[in-house]
């Protein structure tokens, strides 16, 4: 079934884009959720509201179908291993000769129902049998060619259905370990000088946890101080090391997040003073919508 995020509405969000771009003023945006590297904005319409994730930018519409097609084939196979994932669409919008943009669209769900939310709001009983079904859920799927990025804000409760939303990095390898998204458009929003080092020696240690429900779990584990719901933590550790063959620990969570935090904070201070050099000095918009500063 096709969303019904007109045309029209879809041009109006990205002509606000290009103006936040060339400005540096966020303020006019209907911001649903951010995670580190973007902005979910929200479009309200007759037709209903919906959730639109700006990607990098295409530099051709062959790349913008090589991409599609592999998000494609990862929403398939992770509906092949039990997982729900929420409707989504990608739109392509062409900017002339310099390729285009597309936006990952899904029809905006109550913030209420969303799991780190209710993680907030319900009672202890809600969040271990919230987190029993999260682990059979990841168990299903997480596989040597088969990855996701689970955070409990990538989920949504609805009906006691978990609903995963977030697509936009299709984990898919291949027999051999070789991802097969296009990590060189994944990477550019990194400024030009890292990219190639965090593709030769970075890449594959970064995203090996999300491959495996160990490493899934433990980044699940570590991103809840993020959601200031550390306390959660022991609970949850009790739970996961039930079903896992490794164990994991508290001092293991903690050391993961903290080495996670500093990584993602330094990426962030990189991306704003490269933002800086193309927009004061190289007096050029800078292409890519920044996250605020997070709370780690």
């Amino acid at each position: 079934m096709s969303l019904a995020l007109a045309a029209r509405d879809l041009d109006a969000l990205e002509s606000q884009v290009q103006a936040a771009l060339r400005s540096g003023d966020y303020r006019d945006f209907d911001v649903l959720g951010h995670g580190e590297d973007t902005l979910v904005l929200k479009v309200r319409t007759g037709e209903g509201t919906f959730a639109c994730k700006r990607l990098p930018p295409f530099p051709d519409y062959e790349r913008f179908q090589r991409y599609q097609d592999t998000l494609a084939d990862y929403v398939r196979r992770l509906r092949a291993q039990g997982i729900t994932v929420a409707p989504t669409e990608l739109r392509y919008l062409p900017h002339g000769r310099s390729g285009g943009v597309a936006y990952c669209v899904q029809e905006a769900l109550p913030p209420a129902r969303l799991c780190s939310n209710l993680l907030h709001t319900r009672d202890l009983g809600w969040a271990k049998s919230f987190f029993a079904r999260y682990l059979t859920t990841i168990e299903r799927a997480a596989g040597p060619t088969l990855g996701l990025d689970a955070q409990a804000s990538n989920w949504f409760d609805l009906d006691g259905e978990l609903v995963f939303v977030d697509v936009t990095t299709p984990f898919l390898r291949d027999s051999r370990g070789r991802e097969q998204v296009d990590v060189d458009l994944l990477l550019t929003s990194l400024p030009w000088i890292l990219r190639g080092a965090v593709k030769a020696c970075l890449l594959k240690a970064a995203t090996d946890k999300y491959y495996s429900t160990r490493g899934i779990v433990l980044d699940f584990l570590g991103n809840l101080r993020k959601d200031r719901l550390e306390p959660l933590v022991p609970v949850f550790l009790e739970q996961a090391n039930e079903v896992l063959d490794n164990p994991l620990s508290s001092r293991e969570v903690a050391r993961y997040y903290a080495g996670d935090a500093r990584m993602w904070a330094l990426v962030q201070r990189l991306r704003k003073a490269d933002r800086f050099w193309q927009r004061t000095v190289r007096r050029r918009p800078y292409p890519f919508l920044l996250p605020p500063a997070i709370r780690r």
